[in-house]
């Protein structure tokens, strides 16, 4: 029998005796024919101005409207939430923060923005970090 012929009867034995393989296909994240695939970043920004001090409410009103809407005139939402997080020195500091959400589309110019907004926040007052969660969302309009 020739090795072709022995590789042939071979697999065939393999399929006709129930053996099987599961084929893996990576596919793009979908959306329905009704939606966009857009970006959705998280800024997490606390309010705790290291030192002391904190961003009132007046502070955030114009970094608002210098960056953040600027940036996203399209629109964005603002939420007010308190968490924990562990800084650079180790300790685990409690403060408010505010999330900005924001969807966009998945460019280098959005990505750019999101990058200096958070960036500005950081100069502005004195913030060790902005965190940044990026996911991939299906959005209708």
């Amino acid at each position: 029998m020739s090795p072709r012929a022995a590789t042939a009867l071979l697999l065939a034995s393999l399929v006709l005796g129930g053996c099987h393989a599961d084929w893996v296909r990576e596919h793009p994240f979908g959306c329905r024919s009704d939606e966009q695939a857009l970006v959705r970043d998280t800024l997490y920004f606390g309010r705790g101005i290291p030192g002391g001090g904190r961003v009132d409410d007046a502070a955030w009103a114009h970094f608002e409207a210098e960056v953040l809407l600027p940036a996203f005139p399209q629109g964005y939402t603002l939420l007010d939430a308190h968490g924990r997080w562990r800084g650079a020195d180790g300790q685990t500091a409690s403060e408010d923060s505010r999330l900005a959400l924001l969807v966009h589309p998945d460019d280098a110019a959005s990505a750019a923005r999101v990058r200096d907004i958070a960036a500005a926040y950081r100069t502005r007052f004195r913030q060790e970090a902005v965190l940044r969660e990026r996911s991939a969302v299906c959005a209708a309009f």
